[in-house]
């Protein structure tokens, strides 16, 4: 979480979401599509959200403390720089994880790829990528598939089979 100095909450050692309701969750885009965002802001009453263009890290900062009542979610290992006059602040219980995936196709495996997976495994155990504890973390649940009736030709749905 990413106060300016200038916010109420800023001075404090650590936050739970629930107290940023009165903040405004700033966001590199429409919350539409950022869905970890918006399913954080959801989940904790962060009713007021805000968005700017997504115009790189840089532009995003100086966006952020533009207001002293944006907030943001950043992963707690990115420099800030010292003359926006931000300020990061651990979220917990429940602490937000982002769930990441490595992706690659099944055919085709490229010369590095075993060595990838494996700096990556390594550095996810050095970094507690991995640990999750529902007790004490929080991810949003995994999306539910939405299953639209067929329409056919003639432009009614057609009913679900038994």
């Amino acid at each position: 979480m990413n106060p300016r100095p200038r916010h109420p909450l800023a001075a404090r050692p650590t936050l739970r979401p629930t107290e940023l309701r009165d903040s405004v969750l700033w966001t590199p885009g429409p919350l539409d599509r950022l869905d970890f965002l918006h399913r954080f802001a959801d989940r904790f009453g962060l009713h007021h959200r805000a968005t700017g263009l997504n115009l790189g890290l840089d532009h995003f900062l100086t966006e952020l403390a533009q207001d002293p009542h944006r907030v943001s979610l950043l992963p707690a290992d990115v420099p800030l720089p010292d003359v926006l006059d931000l300020r990061t602040v651990p979220l917990t219980d429940p602490t937000p994880l982002y769930a990441w995936s490595l992706l690659w196709r099944t055919e085709h495996h490229h010369p590095g790829l075993e060595e990838l997976t494996a700096a990556c495994a390594a550095e996810a155990g050095r970094s507690r990528w991995l640990e999750y504890d529902p007790a004490r973390d929080w991810l949003p649940p995994p999306p539910t598939p939405q299953v639209e009736p067929a329409t056919p030709a003639h432009g009614r749905p057609t009913p679900p089979r038994p």
